[in-house]
């Protein structure tokens, strides 16, 4: 009502107001981020673990969590491990908060390289991305609100006009910096072929550590049905959804190698593979901070 009656007074439609909320809210986590971000101290031994969307991040997160501090004391990861930029632009935890975890501090990222801080280590995962296509519909379907077809997300998707916006500008803009001492590329799809393996190779480009005995705990307490028994401490969407009268399905899939391949029609596999190797430009910062 307000919105109507606001509009009306100036002039500007509902859907104009709307639009100027949002922007304006942009600008406020922009500026929340960026001061947060000037202040933040990086460490030598600070991990971040760096993806698109729906590429293993809650999971990787977990793995390194237990590695270093083996037991599940947080209520929530992003307690424990926080998300970065989305904790610094929305104030759920800065500079302060951040300065005093312990180290070795895990950071979760879905941020482009540039605007990261030059410290600590960087592990970016890449997923195929069928498999990413198909685990964002799903996110999208479940979180927020989106009706539409998989063919509809599909051409988003190949678009970028989804939250990170695309998938491929994301990986190419991290793939320059792939031969930075700082940098670990990882697949997804090794790391769930063979866990202990790839885990081991980032506690020691991290430094962090890599005895089997911790390994083999850290990859049995993160496995996927220990995590579906966990799933509401990872879900860092459920209070909002729930705030906005959205009934929340599962936030945990089955993280199978391949289930885009199974959920996709030839002719929507090859939509998806015509869209490689266009150049495409990372979206502005306000769309990292949603």
């Amino acid at each position: 009502m307000w919105r109507r009656a606001v509009g009306t007074a100036l002039g500007l439609g509902v859907a104009s107001l709307d639009r100027a909320e949002a922007g304006l809210q942009d600008l406020r986590r922009t500026a929340a981020f960026l001061r947060g971000r000037v202040l933040f101290r990086p460490r030598p031994d600070d991990v971040f673990v760096a993806t698109y969307p729906r590429s293993g991040t809650t999971w990787m997160q977990f793995l390194l969590h237990l590695l270093v501090r083996p037991q599940v004391e947080f209520r929530h990861v992003n307690e424990v491990c926080p998300w970065f930029e989305r904790s610094l632009a929305i104030g759920s935890l800065g500079p302060e908060e951040l300065e005093r975890l312990p180290s070795p501090r895990i950071l979760k990222t879905h941020l482009p390289r540039r605007w990261l801080p030059t410290g600590g280590q960087f592990v970016y995962i890449e997923r195929d991305p069928a498999d990413v296509l198909a685990s964002y519909y799903e996110l999208y379907r479940s979180y927020l609100g989106f009706g539409g077809t998989l063919d509809d997300f599909l051409e988003r998707f190949v678009q970028g006009r989804v939250q990170y916006g695309s998938w491929w500008a994301h990986v190419e803009g991290w793939r320059r910096h792939v031969a930075d001492a700082d940098v670990l590329w990882l697949r997804y799809e090794a790391l769930r072929a063979d866990p202990r393996a790839e885990l081991r190779r980032v506690a020691r480009f991290a430094g962090l550590p890599s005895d089997d005995a911790r390994i083999a705990a850290a990859v049995e307490g993160a496995s996927l049905s220990r995590m579906k028994e966990l799933e509401a401490r990872f879900d860092h969407a459920t209070s909002l959804l729930l705030e906005r009268g959205v009934v929340p399905r599962s936030f945990i899939r089955r993280g199978q190698v391949g289930e885009g391949a199974r959920e996709l029609s030839e002719a929507q596999r090859r939509r998806l593979d015509a869209a490689a190797g266009r150049s495409r430009r990372e979206p502005g910062l306000p769309a990292f901070l949603h």
